[in-house]
């Protein structure tokens, strides 16, 4: 694809999604590096500190992921005050292959479904990186208030249409931060990506809600 956009023009090459398994669930239940007792003293959870002592006393030495878990295996929907508004569905692991070269760039990228621009975001590393270690690869940290929700939502995203699905990704390769700027605002505005606008709608209510 080539974008014209006031007179500059700029290039996006394809990748193809690999996918290597799918169905993952409870990804945050994982997470060991803390215990529960410990999480709530980061500034975060502080709101969650008073109520886990009282009611959840005999949780707080627990692995964070565990306790959790616990509390979602009860029926007590206080668990998803710990995780994003993303992280707690079903996601897939997968990998992009494409131009090597490409691929280790930062820049812009799409994703698109069955040639349909769903979403657009930007990469300050690699293409590789955000995808093959991130967005395809979800950590059971990035569940967390304090992980990566934007990950969590396209990963989601891509698992409900993928074994049924045509999903590529197209790289625009840029080192210029206000370049990348401009060409994901630009998509945006132009294409109105599903994505991106549900995240961002998603994102403001619960921002108002809390």
């Amino acid at each position: 694809m080539l974008l014209a956009i006031g007179g500059e023009q700029f290039e996006f090459y394809k990748a193809e999604i690999h996918l290597l398994e799918t169905g993952l669930q409870n990804v945050f239940s994982r997470f060991d590096k803390k215990t529960l007792g410990e999480l709530i003293q980061q500034t975060r959870y502080e709101s969650l500190k008073t109520q886990c002592e009282k009611q959840y006393a005999d949780l707080l030495d627990m692995p964070a992921g565990q306790a959790i878990y616990s509390m979602k295996s009860n029926g007590n929907p206080f668990y998803l005050q710990f995780l994003n508004n993303y992280g707690d569905l079903t996601y897939s692991r997968f990998n992009v292959k494409g131009n090597e070269t490409i691929l280790n760039k930062a820049g812009v990228y799409t994703i698109l479904v069955n040639n349909e621009l769903v979403f657009t975001g930007v990469c300050a590393k690699s293409f590789k990186i955000r995808f093959n270690q991130h967005i395809g690869n979800i950590s059971p940290k990035s569940c967390f208030k304090d992980g990566t929700a934007t990950h969590c939502h396209v990963n989601a995203n891509i698992t409900k249409v993928i074994t049924h699905s045509k999903i590529f990704i197209q790289m625009c390769p840029l080192t210029s931060k206000s370049d990348m700027k401009k060409v994901k605002n630009y998509l945006i505005n132009r294409f109105e990506p599903i994505w991106n606008i549900r995240f961002t709608s998603e994102l403001t209510s619960s921002i108002v809600s809390n």
